[in-house]
């Protein structure tokens, strides 16, 4: 018998894990309530594993009620809104396939792109897309801005600080959210750059450095989150198949930290500041 290449078990097993939390009780955290999370990727690697059907149950089950869903290609996004359009805000990613993802911000073809696609559903930004340094500083980049400029969408841009300069000069009566707070920038530039652009707001999802060895909130990120809690939103970022079976503790750990929250900052954090800036 031939044997099971360790890619593939691999595969199967991720899907197995996936699976397994479908039946699952809505997990821990109820003094956080629902999360209504910036940060959801539904792509092409897990639609065969994760109908859209049951996307949207692994949610639910995690008590997500609302999320930014984006997806490589971006069909995924369309087809969750497609499946619950209540909870689902569609995004529109750049990318026409993961190999586009390094070559879409000099693409010439972008804008004709992103407008065919505004056509087929209701996108409320664009985004998460990745970009980095003077690469933000191009033509077809100016077009996209243009476009949300024009009809009021959002822009959530995983880049470095160079980049997130570039976007802020570009763009500065336009809604950015910066994908993962930069990761690892300094809290004193996050706060600076907060004072200073009041359309910018900071999604949380594998942010570097907010908890201690105790899993206890820093007390220098507690005060940032406190004195800028219209600001900043949580993300769970499922950017590969194993982040979807990986949810529940994805969810429980996003839970832990905004406990240690008081109640009004933990709830702008978790749902209402996604809401504020995407209404239904």
């Amino acid at each position: 018998m031939q044997a099971v290449p360790k890619s593939l078990m691999k595969h199967l097993a991720t899907i197995a894990l996936i699976l397994s939390v479908l039946p699952c009780s809505v997990s821990a955290g109820a003094a956080v309530g629902s999360i209504h999370d910036g940060h959801i990727h539904y792509d092409q690697d897990v639609w065969k594993a994760l109908p859209p059907a049951d996307a949207i149950t692994v949610l639910k089950t995690e008590n997500i009620q609302r999320a930014l869903v984006s997806a490589t290609p971006t069909e995924g996004a369309e087809m969750l809104y497609q499946q619950d359009k209540s909870m689902v805000i569609p995004m529109l990613r750049p990318y026409k396939s993961w190999r586009h993802r390094y070559l879409w911000f000099n693409d010439p073809e972008l804008k004709a792109y992103l407008l065919e696609h505004l056509a087929r559903v209701p996108y409320r930004g664009f985004g998460e897309f990745h970009v980095f340094g003077e690469d933000v500083d191009s033509i077809p980049i100016e077009d996209m801005i243009e476009i949300a400029r024009e009809r009021k969408l959002a822009l959530h841009p995983h880049t470095d600080l160079e980049g997130m300069h570039i976007f802020l000069q570009k763009a500065p009566d336009i809604v950015v959210i910066w994908a993962h707070g930069g990761f690892n920038v300094p809290l004193e530039t996050l706060q600076t750059l907060l004072e200073d652009h009041p359309m910018l707001y900071i999604e949380l999802s594998l942010r570097e450095g907010m908890l201690d060895e105790d899993g206890r909130l820093t007390s220098s990120w507690r005060q940032l989150l406190t004195s800028f809690r219209m600001r900043f939103m949580v993300g769970m970022d499922t950017y590969k198949p194993s982040r979807w079976a990986d949810l529940p503790e994805i969810a429980a750990d996003t839970r832990h930290w905004l406990e240690q929250l008081p109640d009004e900052v933990a709830a702008d954090i978790a749902r209402n500041n996604l809401d504020r800036l995407f209404p239904r």
